[in-house]
Formats: C-alpha cells, sequence, structure tokens
C-alpha cells in the first residue's frame, strides 16, 4: 500500500471553512450523485451533492491544495460535498479516471473523535467478491483538517462505527490528477 498519505489542520482560510461548514448541513445529499458504470456499483458509499468543475468554489480550494500540498490540479475528475452516517466499516476504493490520480478529503463537521475519521485498510484476502481487511492507518475527524493521498488500490473507508448518537461527517472530496509546482 502507497498512500503517500499526507494531513494538514487549518487547511483553508477561518472564513471559508465556517462558510462551507455551515453550507453542507443545508445541502439535498443523494446515493447517486458519484456513481461508476459498472454494473455492480450504482450507489456509492456515502450521499452527495456534486460540486461543477467551473464552480469557484473549485479555484478555491485549489489554492490551499497548491499552498499546503505543493501541487495543483492538472486534471479534475470530480468534487462533491458528502455526508457520512453508516455505522459499519465498509472499505471500498474508489472509481479512477487518472493513472496517478488523489484524492483529498476535507473534513467540515461532524463528531471530533477518532471513530468520526477515514480508516485505511490492507486487503488480506478476497473470494466471491468479499474482501477480508485489515485496518492499517486510521485518521481522526477534526474540523478542518484535509488529508491527500494515493487513490489507486487505495481501501479506505469513514469511521464512525461508534461516534456519538446518529451524528453524520460532512466533507469535500475533491478527486484529481496532480501536477507538481515547480
Amino acid at each position: 500500500m502507497n498512500l503517500e498519505l499526507q494531513e494538514v489542520d487549518n487547511f483553508l482560510p477561518e472564513e471559508l471553512f465556517k462558510k462551507l461548514a455551515d453550507y453542507s448541513i443545508t445541502l439535498d445529499y443523494s446515493s447517486k450523485a458519484i456513481v461508476r458504470s459498472a454494473k455492480d456499483y450504482n450507489t456509492h458509499i456515502f450521499l452527495s451533492n456534486r460540486i461543477q468543475e467551473d464552480d469557484n468554489l473549485i479555484k478555491e480550494l485549489e489554492k490551499s491544495i497548491k499552498k499546503h500540498f505543493r501541487i495543483k490540479i492538472k486534471n479534475f475528475h470530480l468534487a462533491a460535498f458528502t455526508c457520512v452516517n453508516t455505522k459499519e466499516a465498509t472499505p471500498h476504493t474508489d472509481g479512477l479516471e487518472f493513472p496517478n490520480e488523489k484524492h483529498l478529503i476535507i473534513y467540515l463537521h461532524g463528531d471530533s473523535k477518532l471513530n468520526a475519521g477515514t480508516g485505511f485498510y490492507k486487503l488480506l484476502s478476497s473470494k466471491n467478491n468479499v474482501g477480508q481487511f485489515d485496518l492499517n492507518t486510521a485518521v481522526c475527524f477534526y474540523p478542518n483538517r484535509a488529508l491527500i493521498f494515493n487513490a489507486a488500490g487505495c481501501f479506505h473507508s469513514p469511521l464512525l462505527y461508534s461516534a456519538e448518537g446518529n451524528l453524520p461527517r460532512f466533507s469535500i472530496i475533491i478527486w484529481f490528477e496532480p501536477e507538481n509546482i515547480v
């Protein structure tokens, strides 16, 4: 597993972060906003609300990507606000459009405990499309924390199995092909 996982706190400027955190809890979310064309994948693990590539928010987010991770968006795959409230760990990989794609998660609103973050898993075995996984790395939720990682072959899952009540986690995800800043 070659995650190249990086995390940064205070990722967005405070005013923008507060605006997005408040906005995220007012949106309508759907499990069909991010889907693959494969027959076995017609809903996504989380609920989402797409952000269009030409939305000015993408430019604002890219400023923070450049500042903190020293890369820029060479080719855009997708972006969305997400809402997760599943209690069961559901290790999965996301669809890739580019061979060296990066996936970014920005935590906006939720329970600031380890179990409200993201887990990264090692696939131990697979039989009849059912995998056995071992939790390798866990990153806890913290408002305005950003995670970026290599997407290829990366099994990951929300970690909400013992979060308070049924409190969901709201985030922004961006999937893109990176280009280093020289």
